[in-house]
Order: structure tokens, then sequence, then C-alpha cells
């Protein structure tokens, strides 16, 4: 679809890169030539998925955990990354917590634990990535990702919260 090293020379950081659709696009981004580092708060799938990645396109993937709910792990990730393949061209917010269920359904507990990573891991991630964006006076290109899922959005309206939290 896009020609061979489209993304040579871009820096990448993929929040819940370490399964699903972030490992999707982390595959391909990489196969394009871009530095992908992805992050979330399972190391040994993040290390797993990263060799796998890198074995298969022949381009190193960085691992690093952070759970994005905690703005002082985003703070030290968003440094760390920056330290190993500079500043990220592209964020993709693609972290996420839901429960395939009704939401009338869903328990206070369920419903916060899906806005703290969902609507406010974004915008921890959004916020850490811009200020260092600014300061260095970078452009960059900031993603937010969800998936209604084959069960439609009806069983998931909270996934609908990172929309808008840009």
């Amino acid at each position: 679809m896009l020609p061979p090293n489209s993304f040579q020379g871009k820096a990448v950081f993929i929040t819940g890169g370490g399964t699903g659709l972030g490992k999707g696009m982390t595959t391909l981004l990489s196969s394009l030539g871009a530095q992908c580092v992805i992050a979330s708060r399972k190391i040994d799938v993040l290390k797993a998925t990263a060799e796998q990645i890198s074995s298969q396109t022949g381009n190193k993937v960085h691992a690093i955990q952070c759970d994005v709910r905690d703005p002082e792990m985003v703070q030290n990730t968003v440094t760390e990354m920056i330290k190993v393949v500079g500043y990220p061209d592209i964020v993709i917010n693609n972290a996420a917590g839901n429960f395939i269920s009704p939401t009338e359904r869903l328990s206070p507990n369920a419903w916060k634990t899906i806005t703290d990573i969902v609507l406010n891991g974004t915008a921890f991630v959004t916020l850490e990535v811009g200020k260092h964006l600014i300061k260095a006076k970078k452009e960059g290109i900031l993603v937010a990702c969800r998936e209604e899922g084959r069960h439609g959005a009806s069983q998931v309206p909270p996934s609908d919260l990172e929309a808008f939290s840009l």
C-alpha cells in the first residue's frame, strides 16, 4: 500500500503497542522504516512483541513499560523515549481499557479504570509529548485510536471518551 521506507527516519511512539491494534500498527510502521517505541503496563508482553517485530522487519523496536494512568510514569517514559529515538514524529495513543458490557452494567470501578486509561492516559501522553515538542520547537502528529470491535459501539461506549480527550 505504501512505498518501502515511507517512514524511514521517523520516530513513532505507540501506547498499547504490545498487542492488538498497537502491535499491528507497530509492525506496519516498522516494516516501512519507522523507529518505533512501544509502551504498556506489561513489560514481558512488550519485550516479546518488540523482539518479534524487530526480527520480522529487521528494524529495532524499543519497549518501555508505562502505565498511562500515572503522569509521573508517562513523564519518565517520554523522557526515555526521546533519549532512545529522539523526538517523536508520530504519537499513537492506543492504550485502552474496556469491558465488553452494556454501559448500564459497568460498575463505578470499571468506569473509573476505563476513563483513567482512555481519557486521562491519552491526555497525559499528549500533554507530556506536546510540552517536549513545543520546548524543542518540533512538530509532530498525535493520533488517538479507538476500536468499537465486533460487538458494536453500544457495548463499549467508554471508548468514545478517547476521541474527546484531545
